[in-house]
């Protein structure tokens, strides 16, 4: 059976224990979880559309066939959560702890990731496109065939990777942490360096002059 809204809000109020809870088909949008402990809750075909998770505690948490568009994942702990198939268009995960998270073909376009702690991670099959990855930790983490065009790379570790198959066009690559990755093709980043800097492109006709 389903928990209703007006179920949930009262163990919130209560200070009841959401630890293990199953919210699968639930529709809780906009509702406030921030600080909750969620850790091993179930969310399969939850609808929690522009949510607030900050802070809150979602380890081990599952969640599949959902929509967390637009929800707040602030400073949340998301520590080996498996993600698969889920809406986080524009959704924030600034600073958020993902070590050892699986987000397997998911939309996080638009999101945010500044900060985040997503080392060891499952990255594949999923679109990133125009997210900002800025100062964010994916080092030994497996992108294969995941789509970050348009994305924002600014300070963000990533060495010992697998970003074979891994759409980066027009994705932006600035003083980053990129040794002993995997892809195919030429590497679109510099070391230290703003990306495609080709000085042959950009000096004057007459530099040799």
């Amino acid at each position: 059976m389903t928990v209703s809204r007006e179920e949930v809000e009262q163990m919130i109020k209560e200070g009841k224990s959401l630890k293990d809870m199953d919210f699968s088909f639930a529709e809780l949008d906009g509702i406030d979880f921030s600080g909750q402990d969620l850790s091993g809750a179930v969310f399969t075909g939850a609808e929690i559309r522009n949510a607030n998770f900050e802070g809150a505690n979602l380890e081990g948490a599952f969640i599949a066939d959902a929509d967390f568009s637009g929800a707040n994942f602030k400073d949340a702990n998301l520590e080996r959560a498996v993600l698969q198939r889920v809406n986080l268009r524009n959704a924030n995960f600034e600073n958020a702890k993902m070590y050892r998270v699986q987000l397997m073909v998911c939309d996080a376009s638009g999101s945010n990731f500044t900060g985040a702690d997503m080392r060891q991670s499952r990255l594949e099959k999923s679109r990133f496109r125009r997210a900002k990855m800025d100062r964010a930790d994916i080092s030994h983490s497996n992108m294969r065939s995941t789509d970050f065009q348009e994305a924002s790379f600014i300070g963000t570790k990533f060495s010992h990777s697998d970003l074979r198959k891994s759409q980066l066009q027009k994705a932006w690559f600035e003083n980053v942490e990129a040794d002993q990755v995997m892809v195919y093709g030429k590497k679109p980043w510099l070391e230290g360096s703003k990306a495609e800097l080709d000085i042959e492109q950009i000096k004057a006709p007459n530099w040799d002059d």
